[in-house]
């Protein structure tokens, strides 16, 4: 005989990021009662397309790229039917207001993985650069590292793990794609999915305490109280470092474990612009890198969609973070002066839609992803571990494998806790 539920609530899901919509696909296509409770106004969480404010096409507020040939990604996207490309263009590199080519990339690259690859104990970038790049003849090999480490990762590297950053890097593809329709196609997929199975979806609920004994939970939002068997905590991890949500009983250890996650932050300005110039400057640019305040840049190449999109994170968003998103702007304006030789009100001539993305100021996900402390393995463990078989957490920073930070981390650590949960029932 199967189990009998006493609530007509079984399971409640905090959260309607990508992680809680697999979830509640998962779980709801198996006979469960799921109700997704979402703090904003729309699904989807960090994945965010923007249609209309004056660009031509969508544009990614948050996550943008495929970082390879991820499989539950794909299979998603091949399921619903929904288009994805590769990524192309060339990479580009500014210094001192000279172009340098891919080909300058590669010797820096081969040398940092050596060295990486001969490390057995975990710890910090900061010291393995130390340990291995001091030397004055080093400085443009360490400079690259730490580019690369703070703004991909969007890592502090005085507490960023090498031994994760070793994994991902070189689990890390060449082939990278976009989905030309908007990331969005893909939440709305698994949505329409979640309602097809009877899910019920809330928005604009702000869940402010969890109260929880084995088997038996209530959940409080400001209009509402919900109850279920089991509840799954799939807010970001800024949300939580934030204490957003009160459990009653507490979880000391949990929260303990939250701190040593690293969780860090992404400014992101989208420009499309009249007339695509900077294709005079470089036969076939793709992303570029520079000293700038908004050191990355890219186009929608092999796309001639006149878009470039600037990127700082981590540590190179921290200056910017508390600035409003005019003064981002023209910093913004003004990088790209530098990079091209062109003026800031040239600049502004050719702009026709802008959009500033400052991730740490939103209220719901207060940042951008996660990475790896030196020892983040046991806390992100102790997060894939439910709490009496009733409390969960899901997510894309509690994701054991090569993808970290990434669509493919929170759809794989979401499935995973569905799988947990059939596995008890």
């Amino acid at each position: 005989m199967g189990k009998i539920f006493r609530k007509p609530e079984n399971i409640i899901i905090v959260g309607g990021g990508v992680a809680g919509l697999m979830i509640a696909r998962e779980l709801s296509a198996k006979g469960f009662i799921v109700t997704i409770l979402e703090v904003d106004n729309r699904l989807g969480g960090r994945v965010h397309t923007i249609r209309g404010l004056s660009f031509s096409q969508p544009v990614e507020k948050g996550v943008e790229f495929i970082h390879g040939n991820l499989p539950i990604t794909i299979q998603l996207l091949k399921e619903a039917g929904i288009e994805y490309t590769p990524v192309g263009g060339e990479m580009g590199r500014i210094e001192n207001g000279e172009w340098k080519t891919q080909e300058d990339f590669a010797i820096d690259w081969y040398e940092i993985m050596k060295k990486m690859n001969e490390v057995r104990d975990d710890l910090t970038m900061d010291e393995f650069l130390e340990k291995n790049f001091s030397d004055k003849r080093y400085e443009d090999v360490k400079k690259s590292i730490l580019r690369f480490a703070e703004g991909f990762d969007v890592a502090d590297t005085s507490k960023a793990s090498v031994l994760a950053l070793r994994e991902e890097w070189m689990g890390e593809e060449d082939k990278q794609y976009r989905i030309p329709g908007g990331y969005d196609q893909l939440t709305n997929y698994l949505k329409k999915q979640c309602l097809e199975c009877g899910c019920i979806i809330h928005t604009s609920s702000l869940v402010y305490e969890i109260q929880w004994e084995p088997n038996n939970v209530t959940v409080k939002t400001k209009t509402q109280v919900y109850y279920s068997n089991k509840v799954i905590v799939t807010v970001s991890l800024g949300a939580l470092l934030n204490n957003r949500i009160n459990f009653q009983p507490a979880i000391p250890l949990y929260m303990n474990a939250a701190e040593r996650i690293g969780f860090g932050t992404v400014v992101k300005v989208m420009l499309e612009f009249k007339d695509p110039f900077w294709v005079k400057k470089k036969r076939n640019p793709g992303f570029f890198f520079s000293d700038e305040i908004i050191p990355t840049w890219w186009t929608q190449a092999p796309s001639s969609y006149p878009l470039l999109t600037g990127w700082a994170g981590g540590p190179q968003a921290w200056p910017l973070q508390g600035k409003d998103d005019q003064s981002i702007l023209e910093l913004a304006l003004s990088s790209l002066s530098n990079i091209f030789k062109k003026s800031v009100d040239e600049l502004k001539v050719l702009l026709s839609a802008s959009l500033v993305a400052n991730w740490k100021k939103d209220p719901f996900a207060a940042g951008a992803y996660s990475y790896s402390f030196v020892n983040s393995v046991t806390a992100q463990k102790l997060f894939r571990t439910p709490i009496h078989n009733t409390l969960f957490f899901a997510g894309e920073a509690y994701y054991d494998g090569p993808s970290p930070g990434t669509v493919e981390a929170a759809l794989t650590n979401g499935r995973d806790v569905a799988r947990t949960i059939l596995e008890g029932s």
